[in-house]
C-alpha cells in the first residue's frame, strides 16, 4: 500500500462506527473485566481465606506475576504490529486466545488438595498461565479501538460503549460472585463452579467481538522495525508517558480500595454479607455516570473530566476513614460518591491513548499502536500488582489472621489501606496528569499534518 492508499484508509478511518461494531466491540470488555476484576477483586482473600496462603505470600505472588507482564505485554504488542492477516492484526489472537484465557481463569480457582509449598507453586504458575493469556487476548482487543476510527469523538464513543460494558462486567463480577459461590456447599466448590462459569462466558463473549468488529484504518507496510527502535518510540511520545504512570497510580489506588473492601466489610464491619452491595454502590454508580463524564470531555477536555473524577474519589476516602464505621448506611452512601468519582478513570485513559497513537505518527512517521497499547496495558496489570503487593504485607505487618477477631492494629491498618494509602496515590496522579498536552485541537491538528504527508 502506498501513501495515497494510506491517507485514503485513514480518511475513511474517520467515519462513523455503527452501533452493532461498538456494542461487539465493547462487550468484549464485560468478558475482560468480569474475570479480570473477579480476580483482582477475589483473588487474594482466596488465597488467605480459603487456599491457606498467608497474605505476605500471596501479595508476592500477585507482584511476581506481573513482573512478568511487564515483559510479555509489550512483546505482544511488537508481535501484533507485525501480524499481517485476512482478518487483520489484531482480531485473530482475539479469537485464537479465548479458549487458554477460560481454561485458566479456572485453574487459578480450582483449589487441588496441595499442601505447603506446594499450595504456592500451583498459585504462581496458575496466576502466570492467566497472566499470559490475558496478555494474548487483551493487548490486541485494547488496541483495536486506534483500527477503528481515527475520529476522536468518535473514539470517545467507542470507549464510552466499552467502558460500560467494562463497568457492568465489574459489577457483574463484584455482585455475583460471592452470591454464587454461596449456593454451594463450601467456599472451595463454590469458587471452582463460578470460575468455570466465568471461563465458558469469556471464550462466548470473545468471539462474539472477533465476529462484529472490523480493522478500518489500515497502514501501510512498513520496514521491519526492531524491538529495541519500538521501544525507542515509546520513550519519546512524553503524552503517552504522562498517562501511562498517572494510570498507573489511579489503578493501584483503585485496586487496593477493590481489594480491601473484603476484609473492610468482613472484619471492620461484621458484615460480609453486604460485600456484593458494597461492590455494586461503587461500580453500578460508575456505570451510569459514564454518559455524564463523556458530556464532561466534549464540554471542556478528557484531562479535565478525569481529573473532577479523582477528585471526587479522593473526598469521598477520606470521609470514609472518619465516619465510614459509624454505620452501614453511611458506608455505603460514601461508597456511592466513591464511584461518582471512579466513573472516570473507567473512561478517560481508554479515550485518551488512540490520540497518543497519532502523537507518535506525527512525531517519528511510524504508526504502532501494538506495541503502545502493551506497554499501556502493563499500567493496569502492574497496578493490580502493587495493589496486591500492597495489600497482602500491609495485612501481614499489621498483624492479620484469617477468619478470627482482629486486633486494634490490624483494624486500623485496613481502615489505612482503604482511604489514606489510595489518596496518597490518586493524588500523584492528578498531580502527573495535569501535564497531560493533547486536547481536541491539537489532535485535529496531528491527524491533518498526518494526511498531509
Amino acid at each position: 500500500m502506498n501513501m495515497a492508499d494510506n491517507k485514503q484508509a485513514m480518511e475513511k478511518g474517520v467515519s462513523s462506527i455503527s452501533v452493532g461494531s461498538k456494542f461487539g466491540y465493547g462487550i468484549g470488555d464485560f468478558a475482560f473485566n468480569a474475570s479480570y476484576q473477579m480476580i483482582a477483586f477475589f483473588l487474594l482473600i482466596f488465597y488467605t481465606d480459603v487456599f491457606g496462603i498467608s497474605p505476605a505470600v500471596a501479595g508476592s505472588i500477585f507482584l511476581f506475576s506481573k513482573v512478568w507482564d511487564a515483559v510479555s505485554d509489550p512483546i505482544m504488542g511488537y508481535i501484533t504490529d507485525r501480524t499481517n492477516s485476512r482478518w487483520g492484526k489484531k482480531r485473530p489472537y482475539i479469537f485464537f486466545g479465548a479458549v487458554p484465557l477460560g481454561i485458566s481463569i479456572f485453574l487459578l480457582f480450582a483449589a487441588p488438595g496441595l499442601q505447603g509449598n506446594l499450595k504456592i507453586i500451583y498459585a504462581l504458575l496458575t496466576f502466570l498461565l492467566f497472566c499470559t493469556a490475558i496478555t494474548v487476548t487483551n493487548v490486541p482487543y485494547g488496541s483495536l479501538t486506534a483500527a477503528m476510527t481515527t475520529d476522536s469523538n468518535e473514539r470517545s464513543s467507542i470507549s464510552g460503549y466499552r467502558m460500560t460494558f467494562a463497568l457492568l462486567g465489574t459489577l457483574f463480577a463484584a455482585g455475583i460472585t460471592k452470591l454464587l459461590v454461596s449456593l454451594f456447599p463450601d467456599e472451595i466448590t463454590g469458587f471452582r463452579c463460578v470460575s468455570a462459569i466465568f471461563g465458558i462466558m469469556v471464550i462466548i463473549i470473545l468471539w462474539i467481538t472477533f465476529f462484529s468488529t472490523k480493522e478500518r484504518v489500515v497502514t501501510e507496510r512498513e520496514e521491519r522495525v526492531s524491538f529495541i527502535e519500538n521501544f525507542r518510540v515509546i520513550i519519546r511520545n512524553k503524552p503517552f508517558i504522562i498517562l501511562t504512570f498517572s494510570t498507573l497510580l489511579f489503578m493501584i489506588a483503585m485496586n487496593l480500595m477493590a481489594i480491601i473492601v473484603n476484609y473492610y466489610f468482613k472484619y471492620n464491619l461484621n458484615n460480609e454479607a453486604m460485600i456484593p452491595v458494597a461492590f455494586l454502590s461503587i461500580f453500578l454508580t460508575a456505570a451510569l455516570l459514564i454518559p455524564l463524564y463523556v458530556y464532561i470531555s466534549k464540554k471542556k477536555s478528557k484531562k479535565y473530566g478525569l481529573n473532577i473524577g479523582m477528585g471526587v474519589l479522593v473526598l469521598s476516602l477520606l470521609i470514609l476513614f472518619f465516619f465510614g464505621e459509624k454505620s452501614i448506611i453511611y458506608t455505603i452512601i460514601i461508597l456511592i460518591i466513591a464511584g461518582a468519582g471512579l466513573s472516570a478513570v473507567f473512561l478517560f485513559p481508554w479515550a485518551m491513548i488512540p490520540d497518543t497513537v497519532e502523537y507518535s505518527e506525527w512525531k517519528t512517521g511510524l504508526r504502532r499502536e501494538g506495541i503502545i497499547y502493551g506497554f499501556f496495558w502493563v499500567s493496569f496489570k502492574i497496578g493490580t500488582a502493587i495493589a496486591g503487593f500492597i495489600a497482602g504485607w500491609g495485612l501481614d505487618l499489621s498483624g492479620y489472621v484469617n477468619n478470627v477477631i482482629q486486633s486494634e492494629t490490624s483494624l486500623l491498618g485496613i481502615r489505612l489501606m482503604i482511604s489514606f494509602v489510595p489518596i496518597l496515590f490518586i493524588i500523584s496522579g492528578i498531580i502527573l496528569i495535569s501535564f497531560y498536552p493533547i486536547d481536541a485541537a491539537f489532535h485535529k491538528k496531528i491527524i491533518k499534518e498526518i494526511n498531509n504527508r
